[in-house]
């Protein structure tokens, strides 16, 4: 009996599910470090990274910009976004969003308690995950230029 059949067979079908597997959402890295999950951290880099994987294009003033099309993300397109890490640790990554409302982007990240302490009009909501860790889903007003923010900040 001839083996190289079967192998040869098993070999085509292993690169016909590879090739039929969708590709990775380019979005998926910047979701996942604006889930903030407790004990998740960042680098500059990693997140400038993520931003870039996703579509958006960095410009100057540290800002990074969807130029070229949208780029989709919880229901909304970016509009731009920003990472910064301060001396102390901190870190903050920003998304402002088009195109849908803080309550949407809320239940998308089960972000669904309101902070009061924002000052906006429409209702903006906050999730503390952890003694570090925090989840912000911002409304904005019309003059802002965006809709929705969302904002993972992680304390030192």
């Amino acid at each position: 009996m001839n083996t190289r059949l079967p192998t040869l067979l098993l070999a085509l079908a292993a690169s016909a599910a590879v090739s039929a597997a969708p590709a990775a959402k380019p979005t998926a890295a910047l979701e996942a470090l604006l889930a903030c999950r407790a004990g998740s951290d960042f680098t500059q880099a990693q997140a400038e990274d993520a931003l870039r994987a996703a579509g958006l294009t960095h410009v100057p003033g540290g800002v990074f910009e969807a130029k070229g099309g949208k780029v989709a993300l919880f229901g909304g397109s970016v509009d731009s976004a920003n990472v910064s890490i301060g001396p102390s640790g901190s870190k903050s990554l920003h998304v402002y969003l088009n195109d849908v409302s803080a309550p949407q982007v809320g239940r998308s990240l089960s972000v669904t308690t309101v902070n009061e302490a924002a000052d906006s009009e429409a209702p903006s909501f906050i999730r503390k995950l952890d003694a570090r860790h925090t989840l912000h889903v911002g409304a904005a007003d019309d003059y802002e230029g965006y809709s929705a923010s969302v904002s993972c900040l992680i304390l030192p």
